[in-house]
């Protein structure tokens, strides 16, 4: 296998794995739950636009720090794409020229039209908020659009740079929790400041210099032959960087489907050790085992309480809308919470000790559908509580649907998936 067609067929292989997931994850059900989701936010983002009760607060200069934030989260999307594999770090060893000439070059530029996908999304849905604070133009559009490429781009280019044993930029070879923070969010957020301040007549100047800095940027971190050989790779921090990649993309499906082989992260949160002792008062083992594995799992508490946040932020903005599709869209969440917390009970079987306990499965059953009913509780009273601010035949309507799916959830749905 030549090395230079490496990169090629790795790429190939990675996306037929996500073919493979997005196959299982675009079903009827999750299609129905995006098409509902976009058009509630379709509809709450074009209230906040144009309602006349909202024209004061457009005129607020709090709202250009809103802009510079926005923009600075979508920085954050997208990052250095290598498809490694530890067993690189054996066979690959004395390919270091051939890698950072060739190999690398391929993954930035795949990486760089990943983050690009990011940045015009987050630039396009920010034009109707400048339009609305009078200091909409397609120059300052483009000017914060080229801005944001370009400035992406270089943040590629040193995490590229960082994976080399004598990186160029030596200053960001060792990432701190201060330079992460300048480079990522004073920096950045200083010059798109700037652009949203500059006159109209004068952004053309702010994208000329846009477009210097791209071509300065790709000169000084372009490899040529003679760098390329005095370059050598880090593995210690190459492997690492691929998997952390892999893992996160992997997660992100296991958000909505069935991934196997996905590593478990057990972290102890000692402020929530009361929770679990006040909780586990005269309960059976197995249901303090299930509590404590979720309280305690690094990725399952906190996309729970993600999905908890975007649901009420989500029926929260939706003004103006049909009382069922605000009782659906608490349904829908319901049923993500729940399709996400049945993998707790099939991990805790996978440990051996777990079956020598003197309890059948039945009562191990038991013990698991109480911990789902305390959530389903948990997010009917939320979302009641958030929907009561449409009225009070919303919140009723939120609380009936909201009884009948964890009904369904609780007697058919669960039961099915942990047999």
């Amino acid at each position: 296998m030549k090395l230079n067609d490496l990169f090629r067929q790795r790429f190939a292989r990675a996306q037929n794995t996500n073919i493979k997931y997005l196959k299982l994850l675009f079903n009827d059900h999750f299609v129905v739950f995006l098409l509902i989701t976009f058009g509630a936010s379709v509809l709450g983002y074009r209230q906040l636009v144009v309602s006349p009760q909202f024209i004061a607060m457009w005129q607020s200069p709090w709202w250009q720090f809103f802009d510079v934030l926005w923009l600075l989260i979508g920085l954050q999307m997208g990052t250095l794409v290598t498809y490694f594999k530890p067993a690189d770090r054996l066979y690959l060893l004395s390919n270091d020229l051939a890698i950072a000439k060739n190999y690398m070059k391929r993954s930035i530029v795949l990486s760089t039209l990943y983050a690009s996908l990011w940045q015009i999304a987050f630039a396009a849905i920010l034009v109707p908020v400048l339009w609305q604070t009078h200091i909409f133009s397609f120059w300052r559009i483009g000017t914060l659009l080229l801005f944001t490429l370009s400035y992406k781009w270089l943040l590629l280019l040193l995490i590229r740079d960082s994976l080399f044993i004598k990186p160029r930029m030596t200053m960001f070879a060792n990432h701190s929790q201060i330079k992460y923070a300048m480079l990522n969010g004073v920096v950045p957020g200083i010059i798109l400041a700037l652009i949203l301040q500059l006159p109209s007549n004068l952004t053309w100047i702010a994208t000329f210099l846009c477009g210097i800095l791209m071509l300065l940027i790709g000169y000084f971190f372009y490899i040529n032959d003679k760098q390329a050989e005095k370059l050598s790779l880090n593995w210690l921090k190459i492997i690492p960087q691929a998997i952390s990649h892999e893992q996160r993309v992997l997660h992100f499906y296991a958000t909505f489907a069935e991934v196997p082989n996905q590593p478990r992260t057990i972290k102890r949160r000692r402020y929530l050790d009361f929770m679990i002792k006040a909780l586990t008062n005269h309960q059976p083992i197995m249901y303090r085992l299930y509590l404590v594995r979720l309280v305690r799992d690094a990725e399952m508490l906190p996309l729970l309480l993600r999905l908890e946040v975007v649901g009420a932020i989500v029926i929260y903005a939706l003004v103006g809308v049909p009382t069922w599709l605000i009782a659906t869209i608490a349904a829908l969440t319901m049923y993500l919470i729940i399709f996400q917390m049945v993998p707790i009970y099939a991990n805790t079987k996978q440990n051996l000790w777990t079956r020598l306990l003197p309890t059948d499965e039945k009562t191990k059953q038991k013990a698991f559908r109480q911990l789902t009913k305390q959530m389903m509780y948990m997010t009917t009273i939320l979302f009641v509580v958030v929907s009561w601010r449409h009225g009070w035949l919303t919140a009723i309507a939120v609380a009936v649907v909201m009884f009948i799916i964890g009904f369904l959830l609780d007697r058919v749905y669960v039961p099915k998936k942990i047999k």
